[in-house]
């Protein structure tokens, strides 16, 4: 049995290796918001995270490895965050949905560091599927949570003219657009204002339930 002196250095250790592993993690992405892929090596990473080269290979099989585990890491922060809104928010459709979509425009989800390395993961989905599925894993659950909401909103409101599943696409795919808008034109748009109208859209679609901003 390991005593007490023991247990904490194994502790140690592995706070150690997983406090290691992200900050190749961070590295990686602000090497990617910098550089891209194609800029992008080991060196830029070990050298961004003031680390030996050797430290990548004890953490990460190879340069794609790293990869897949900072996507991931990318994909489950945002899982957490708008997981844990939604189930904090009231029961009520709309304030469910609303949770989760306040989720993506927040500071720490929202920021151009990562949504430039969403965009460089997506850009390189159709030559590493790799990417688009651990994407899925994670992102399929919200676009399920987001097509339900607007069903129960079209049934409880009684926007009988609404297809929810349109609608939910609709939903997806603005924030998609105003993510794009945010990484391309920083001065034009600020992340309040695209915020503002992701929910207009809302106001369009459920008017009995959203207001427009603004």
């Amino acid at each position: 049995m390991k005593n007490g002196t023991q247990r904490k250095l194994d502790s140690d250790r592995t706070a150690t290796k997983e406090a290691r592993r992200q900050q190749l993690i961070n590295a990686t992405m602000v090497s990617i918001s910098k550089r891209g892929f194609s800029g992008t090596t080991m060196a830029t990473v070990t050298k961004g995270a003031s680390l030996s080269h050797g430290i990548v290979n004890f953490h990460f099989k190879n340069k794609e490895d790293l990869y897949e585990k900072t996507l991931g890491y990318l994909a489950r922060e945002h899982f957490d965050h708008w997981s844990e809104a939604m189930a904090k928010a009231d029961p009520d459709p709309s304030a469910q949905l609303a949770a989760i979509l306040e989720t993506d425009f927040e500071r720490t989800i929202c920021s151009p560091k990562k949504l430039a390395v969403w965009f460089s993961f997506w850009g390189q989905a159709k030559h590493r599927p790799t990417y688009l599925e651990i994407h899925s894993t994670y992102d399929d659950q919200r676009s399920v949570e987001i097509k339900r909401l607007c069903a129960e909103l079209v049934e409880v409101g009684g926007y009988g003219h609404i297809d929810p599943i349109e609608a939910a696409q609709n939903i997806e795919a603005i924030i998609d657009g105003l993510w794009l808008q945010l990484l391309l034109y920083p001065k034009k748009l600020k992340r309040t204002k695209a915020r503002d109208s992701c929910f207009n859209l809302l106001a369009q679609m459920f008017p009995k339930h959203f207001s427009h901003c603004g």
